[in-house]
């Protein structure tokens, strides 16, 4: 079940972040340990927390039988920040159905279109959900990141909503 993220979900949830990283996300980090180290420190608990307190984004969990599976976010600007799913349950649609929380969330809150920045492990997947690239690879240190962008359409559930 999706739902909005609370404080007590830090630890479980940053693992789960931490663990996609390292075990799903080879292809991006290579095993290089500078570009690991790199991208996994700011994944803490207390910066969980101030992600859940900043006003300016929303997060989500997916929690199956007591366990936290996927954590997602997104800015009130259109921005998808987060989507990490548990290498235990990889491809069994948790990330999809995630993915599609945020969305709703974005149209929801006014958006027509959604942006993020892309891993090279993501990327055919979010070509599959009808994302499109939006620039050229930003780097962040090695690190390269593909923006993309997709149109949002308002459904019968968030038609009339703002």
């Amino acid at each position: 079940m999706i739902r909005m993220a609370i404080p007590d979900d830090a630890d479980r949830a940053i693992h789960v972040i931490r663990e996609s990283i390292q075990e799903l996300c080879v292809s991006d980090h290579q095993e290089n340990d500078e570009v690991l180290r790199m991208w996994l420190e700011n994944k803490t608990a207390e910066n969980f927390l101030l992600w859940l307190a900043s006003a300016n984004q929303s997060i989500f969990v997916d929690e199956q039988d007591g366990k936290i599976c996927a954590v997602g976010g997104a800015t009130n600007s259109g921005e998808i920040t987060l989507n990490y799913v548990a290498p235990s349950i990889r491809f069994q649609g948790v990330s999809k159905i995630m993915l599609a929380t945020l969305e709703g969330f974005l149209t929801d809150s006014g958006h027509n279109q959604a942006t993020l920045t892309s891993t090279e492990t993501a990327r055919r997947f979010y070509y599959m959900q009808g994302y499109v690239d939006a620039g050229a690879p930003e780097f962040w240190g090695k690190l390269p990141g593909y923006p993309m962008a997709k149109l949002l359409k308002r459904t019968p559930r968030t038609q009339g909503q703002q």
